[in-house]
């Protein structure tokens, strides 16, 4: 007779650790969005960084949105991750703008800098929409 050797534990479904990832996910997701945010409205030199922490939120919110549908999340869940990654694509596309038009946001940054009245913004805010500095290269 033979003895029954010892048995196997049952395999567990993959469940847990895939919730677990998908709410790493989502909690790097927000704190990427809220780093792209706070680093939109800093000086010329680090938009960059702000760009760089868009491009990694844009990342992340994709993964961690399809985490949820995988997981069939509730739905608000899901709404609520699609608002937070199209508001994040608009920043990314916002601060990849500054970026590219980098003389025009640099003389608007020290336009404002040195503006004291409001006569003196709306004049920074028009050079703006000419795109001052741009063309004069």
């Amino acid at each position: 007779m033979t003895q029954p050797g010892p048995s196997a534990p049952p395999k567990q479904p993959k469940q847990p650790e895939s919730n677990n990832s998908t709410r790493t996910l989502l909690r790097v997701f927000m704190l990427l969005l809220l780093g792209t945010l706070l680093a939109s409205n800093f000086p010329l030199p680090w938009k960059v960084l702000g760009l760089i922490f868009g491009l990694a939120s844009v990342t992340v919110g994709v993964l961690a949105l399809v985490g949820l549908v995988k997981q069939k999340a509730p739905a608000v869940l899901r709404v609520s991750t699609t608002v937070g990654l199209v508001a994040s694509l608009f920043l990314t596309l916002g601060l990849g703008a500054a970026i590219l038009l980098w003389p025009v946001t640099e003389r608007y940054e020290d336009c404002t800098s040195r503006a004291l009245t409001s006569q003196a913004q709306r004049e920074c805010e028009d050079g703006l929409r000419n795109l001052d500095g741009f063309f004069n290269q």
